[in-house]
């Protein structure tokens, strides 16, 4: 009976404190990751009747949209350099992964623009 309690013991032992050892050291160090999330662009179109963004990722939401009228370099008379901008007609909402928006092309009396040359540039977060 000794040995059968002193080979228990024994093993309880040996069990016990390869459980003690068996924790891995903290270790110290620096991930580093290099590349890009990429998300895809939206669906753009702009016409007389305005500017269209569909199928926008949300993560999108919240650029800015600049707009510049260009012209032929090689004019005699001045350009008309009035400023225009975007009003936002329709959106359709922050739920879901996508988003649509309907934009109009205003001059700064508030009046819809509907012909000229304009260079739009969209900056997204």
């Amino acid at each position: 009976m000794n040995v059968v309690f002193a080979s228990t013991a024994f093993g309880l032992l040996l069990g016990i404190s390869s459980n003690c050892f068996a924790a891995t050291p903290v270790g110290h160090g620096i991930i580093r990751f290099s590349g890009s999330i990429v998300e895809g662009n939206c669906d753009s179109s702009a016409a007389s009747t305005g500017l269209n963004l569909r199928k926008c990722p949300q993560g999108s939401r919240g650029g800015t949209i600049d707009v510049k009228r260009v012209g032929p370099v090689a004019s005699v008379s001045g350009l008309d350099r009035s400023a225009v901008k975007v009003k936002l007609l329709a959106d359709s909402g922050p739920q879901g992964r996508y988003y649509d928006q309907h934009y109009a092309f205003v001059d700064q009396a508030g009046k819809t623009v509907t012909s000229g040359t304009y260079l739009i540039t969209l900056s997204v977060p």
